[in-house]
């Protein structure tokens, strides 16, 4: 088979691996500052909302490279 006739059929969608590679910092990073955040006692409210927002972030982006948007 050529590849046209592979190329043919279903197109796959275009995939960004950034979309993946910032998806995954984002989730990491994001975590591990909300980790910091609740370990201490008195935790700034600004500080957990950046971190759950840095984590929103990076869900998204994994859902937009899994999803090929």
């Amino acid at each position: 088979m050529s590849d046209q006739e592979l190329n043919s059929g279903e197109s796959r969608p275009q995939r960004n691996i950034w979309n993946l590679v910032l998806g995954i910092i984002f989730l990491l990073y994001g975590s591990f500052r909300l980790y910091q955040k609740s370990q201490i006692e008195d935790p700034e409210t600004f500080g957990v909302i950046i971190a759950v927002g840095f984590i929103a972030f990076g869900i998204y982006d994994l859902y937009k490279y899994f999803k090929g948007v």
